[in-house]
C-alpha cells in the first residue's frame, strides 16, 4: 500500500506514463503479493459452485475447450476482473422451478457475482490505495450484473450463433463496447457514478483502441487457457489473470489522471 512516498516499486505517475499498464501492474503484484488473495477465494468459491451445479438437479451446462473439430479457442472476455467457472447455467432452466429449487437456482448465480464483485471491489481499491466503500461495491455489482445478463442474452439469440461472415462485424462491435468499457469497474470502485464513468472510459479509450484491445485479447486468452485444467481451472483463471486484469484497470486509472481529479475529468 501506498505511505505517501515514492519507492522504486511505486515510482512517480511522469515515470510510470512511459511504461506499459501491464508490465507496471506485473510489477506491482510481484511487489504486493496479497492483491492475488481476494480473487483465489474467488476461485475456491467458483470451484464449489461447479460441484453444486453437477450434482443438484437443474440443468448445467459444461464448458469446455474442445470442439467436435478440434480445439475451440475462446476469449473469456466478461468486461470486469473475474475467474471462469467450469459450468454455467442458463437462466431458462430456472423457468417454472418449484419456489425452493428457484431460490437455490438464483443463490448459486448470485453467488459468484457477489464474490466477483468484493474481490475486484477489494483488489482495485488496494492497487489504487482507497478505500472500499459500500456504495462503490454496489455500483460495480449492478455493472456486474448488467454485464453478465447482456452476455448471457446475446449467447441465447441463436441466429447470432449462425451469422458466418457477417458474425465478425458483431464480433468487431463487441471488443469495441468492452474496450470502450475497460475502465469502468476501477472508476466505479473509485467513486464515480455510472454515467460520468461511462464517459470517462470512453474519453479514456480514445487513441488507445488497438492497445486496450491487445490487453483485452490477453486477459480473454489467458483466461480461458488456465481454465482449462479439469478442477483447478477456475481458481487458476481467478487467481492468476483476475488480479491482473483489476490491476491493469487500476494503473490505466493512475496513467489518465483521473485518480487525481475528483470531479473525474480525464487527461
Amino acid at each position: 500500500m501506498a505511505d505517501g512516498h515514492d519507492h522504486p516499486s511505486n515510482p512517480p505517475v511522469s515515470s510510470r506514463k512511459r511504461q506499459s499498464p501491464l508490465s507496471v501492474a506485473l510489477s506491482r503484484l510481484w511487489d504486493d503479493p496479497v492483491l492475488f488473495v481476494p480473487f483465489l477465494l474467488v476461485g475456491i468459491v467458483l470451484t464449489v459452485v461447479d460441484w453444486l451445479h453437477r450434482r443438484d438437479p437443474i440443468p448445467a451446462l459444461e464448458r469446455t475447450g474442445l470442439g467436435a473439430d478440434g480445439i475451440n479457442v475462446q476469449i473469456e472476455f466478461a468486461g470486469y476482473p473475474t475467474g471462469i467457472g467450469r459450468t454455467l447455467r442458463p437462466l431458462e432452466s430456472l423457468i417454472g422451478l418449484e419456489p425452493i429449487y428457484l431460490g437455490w437456482g438464483l443463490a448459486l448465480y448470485v453467488l459468484p457475482l457477489v464474490a466477483v464483485t468484493v474481490a475486484g471491489a477489494v483488489t482495485m481499491a488496494r492497487a489504487m490505495d482507497r478505500p472500499v466503500r459500500f456504495e462503490a461495491v454496489t455500483s460495480l455489482f449492478g455493472f456486474v450484473v448488467a454485464l453478465d445478463l447482456l452476455q448471457r442474452l446475446l449467447g441465447s439469440i441463436a441466429v447470432l450463433q449462425e451469422m458466418g461472415l457477417w458474425g465478425f462485424v458483431l464480433l468487431a462491435i463487441y471488443f469495441a463496447l468492452f474496450v470502450r468499457l475497460f475502465l469502468v469497474p476501477g472508476l466505479l470502485v473509485a467513486g464515480r457514478p455510472l454515467r460520468p464513468a461511462l464517459r470517462e472510459s470512453g474519453r479514456f479509450a480514445d487513441g488507445r483502441g488497438w492497445s486496450l484491445f491487445a490487453l483485452i485479447l490477453a486477459i480473454g486468452l489467458s483466461a480461458w487457457l488456465l481454465s482449462l485444467p479439469p478442477v483447478v481451472g477456475p481458481v487458476l483463471s481467478s487467481a492468476l489473470v483476475a488480479p491482473v486484469h483489476a490491476v491493469v484497470i487500476a494503473v490505466g486509472l493512475e496513467q489518465s489522471g483521473a485518480l487525481r481529479q475528483p470531479t473525474g475529468w480525464l487527461n
